[in-house]
């Protein structure tokens, strides 16, 4: 993975301070939703407390009240059977200007009439309220049907029918006359002030939640804010920690391999070991640094010595070249004059064998002025000066092709140019370089009846190149590698005659372009040589 991609697929990533955040956050939502759930069970704790603290207040005052009313209906008893019912008022009476919760007392018989009362003017009466025709259904259907023979107390909470219009308890019990049920006794008991200290308790109770809720929420609070206080240090160290990390980093990557971390304020084991890691790296950074600057300067000083010794090279090759171009083609002008001279004028004095050897002579001085000549002329390639500007390759190609046909006119080639190839480059050399390579076309198809030959434009893993290609003799492609090398040839010079210094030449061309010169072929199969150019 690239450097690009590697900051493409970092710049999607969320940063450090992110992830601290949420996690400050998610540990607070944590803290707070046990702190509801403690709460909720700490409510529901004291709420079931208050309710059985209610209910106590209430069965006390129940327990209370039918402890009175049974003994009251003890001294009924004895009142119904020595028929003594002023008795019976006189102590309803007492009972209910002692105790003020105690509304009212009344003896029902089971024929249905008020024997006895708190208040005499009800005595004789008949029930007419709510509250005595429910006494008279208990009667029936409670103490007769059950056939009761003893005290049996029951509490009846309804409203009151009396002017107080507050919650009553009705306290009901059976009288006997000996052994006899005679009618019941039943007490109106006001609620009231079992309410209020109902709602003393209450009150007391919402009191203490309160205090209650109000530490626990100030505790909450406080472990709240010191939590926070210290995830928000705990966090600015981290950031300040990954800043410095930062800090280093980027002061190494713009260069200053001098900078070292510093170990105070990294909070942690895991920074403190990259820390030192990252100091070693700079550290090792800087030592290559150090060297690879000896390296350049000792390199610098080795090129210009090499630079030196190539002047001085190519002035030994220069004063060689002249020295080929004089010293041997002296001896090679003689060679060549003698044999003349001897072809000329000694004819008839040499028989068949020795003008055989003597055209072999020529022959070979001959060649040899050529060989000298493209030696010459390949290591001139390298010092000439090129002049770069716009080329038409299309108009090279077929100025080499009108020439090969003038030489040849009796040769039938078949050749196809792509118009309009232009590229930027030096006309002088290019023009040598096509002169070569459509030279060796013609030269290798000189066997076919029908020669082609073709120079066109291609794309060769998408990348455009030019190439020349024909339906010659071909080679093999073992042997590509010695192709563009000097005095390198894959023929016979008595097959196709030539030096082995033409794609030689082609090759440094091309090169001097800054481009690529490669070949495919197939034995007898024709051969495309192609080339690329920046």
């Amino acid at each position: 993975m690239g450097l690009k991609s590697i900051r493409h697929h970092a710049g999607k990533l969320p940063s450090i301070r992110v992830y601290l955040v949420s996690m400050n956050l998610a540990l607070l939502l944590l803290f707070m939703a046990i702190s509801l759930l403690f709460w909720q069970q700490i409510n529901n704790f004291y709420q079931t407390e208050q309710a059985e603290d209610i209910a106590s207040i209430h069965d006390a005052m129940q327990a209370r009240s039918a402890s009175l009313v049974r003994s009251m209906a003890l001294s009924a008893n004895q009142a119904i059977t020595g028929y003594d019912f002023s008795f019976l008022i006189s102590l309803m009476q007492q009972v209910t200007e002692g105790d003020q919760d105690i509304q009212y007392c009344k003896v029902l018989s089971n024929l249905g009439q008020v024997v006895a009362h708190n208040r005499v003017d009800q005595v004789g009466s008949l029930p007419d309220t709510p509250v005595d025709k429910q006494a008279l259904a208990l009667l029936e259907e409670e103490f007769i049907g059950d056939q009761v023979t003893d005290f049996s107390i029951q509490i009846i909470d309804t409203p009151s029918a009396v002017a107080t219009q507050s919650q009553m308890m009705q306290v009901v019990t059976p009288v006997f006359n000996g052994q006899e049920l005679w009618g019941i006794l039943y007490c109106g008991i006001s609620l009231a002030a079992m309410q209020e200290s109902i709602n003393e308790r209450t009150a007391e109770w919402d009191e203490e939640i309160t205090r209650i809720w109000v530490f626990y929420i100030s505790v909450a609070a406080i472990f709240i804010l010191f939590g926070f206080m210290i995830s928000l240090f705990i966090t600015r160290r981290l950031l300040k920690a990954v800043d410095q990390l930062d800090a280093g980093v980027k002061e190494v990557s713009a260069g200053d391999l001098n900078y070292r971390l510093s170990m105070q304020g990294l909070m942690c084991a895991e920074f403190g070991t990259f820390a030192t890691s990252f100091n070693r790296m700079a550290s090792n950074l800087e030592s290559s640094h150090r060297a690879l600057d000896d390296y350049n300067r000792s390199l610098e000083y080795k090129v210009e010595e090499r630079t030196i010794e190539l002047a001085r090279s190519n002035k030994e090759l220069e004063a060689f070249n002249y020295s080929v171009s004089h010293d041997l083609r002296a001896p090679l002008r003689s060679i060549e004059g003698f044999s003349q001279v001897l072809t000329e004028e000694y004819q008839q004095s040499l028989d068949e064998t020795g003008l055989d050897y003597l055209h072999r002579v020529r022959a070979a001085a001959s060649r040899m002025g050529v060989l000298i000549d493209d030696m010459l002329r390949l290591s001139r390639l390298g010092r000439q000066e090129m002049r770069v500007g716009e080329v038409d390759l299309s108009e090279l190609a077929n100025a080499t092709l009108s020439k090969l046909v003038e030489s040849e006119p009796e040769r039938q080639v078949s050749f196809q140019v792509e118009p309009g190839l232009m590229v930027q480059g030096d006309r002088q050399l290019l023009a040598i370089a096509l002169d070569n390579l459509i030279g060796n076309a013609w030269k290798y198809t000189s066997r076919c009846e029908k020669a082609e030959i073709v120079f066109g434009k291609a794309v060769k893993e998408g990348k455009s190149c030019y190439f020349v290609q024909d339906n010659g003799a071909g080679f093999d492609m073992r042997y590509a590698d010695k192709l563009f090398g000097a005095f390198q040839r894959l023929h016979k010079s008595s097959d196709f005659e030539g030096t082995g210094i033409g794609l030689a030449t082609v090759a440094r061309i091309i090169h001097r372009h800054g481009g690529t010169v490669w070949a495919e072929s197939e034995v007898d199969c024709g051969a495309t040589f192609y080339f690329q150019l920046p």
